[in-house]
């Protein structure tokens, strides 16, 4: 269902990413991109923003519910020290931000 929007939105992310504040996970950016698409539909199922067709919901929860829902996720599969932990949450945020840019431009 939501695999055109995954598609379409992680090629946003990689062409408009400032690559070079994530220059100690530069081999891994495009596949934590990749999976920050999944995850960011993961999350706003989860916390109930829309439903399994997309549509939205009357939830009560805001950006930083869907950074910590996805943060969580992804620690979970990346574990690591507390500066990695920080860079990656400096991630999901550009990632957040870049999500909202491109919706916009729809």
């Amino acid at each position: 269902m939501f695999e055109d929007w995954k598609s379409s939105t992680a090629a946003y992310v990689h062409q408009h990413i400032d690559r070079k504040l994530f220059q100690p996970i530069a081999d891994e950016l495009d596949e934590d991109i990749r999976q920050l698409c999944d995850y960011f539909i993961a999350a706003l199922l989860e916390l109930q923003m829309i439903d399994e067709d997309g549509n939205e919901m009357d939830a009560d929860c805001d950006e930083d519910d869907v950074l910590e829902a996805i943060l969580q996720r992804f620690l979970s599969q990346h574990p690591c020290d507390a500066e990695r932990d920080l860079l990656y949450t400096q991630l999901i945020d550009a990632f957040l931000q870049l999500v909202e840019e491109y919706s916009e431009d729809l």
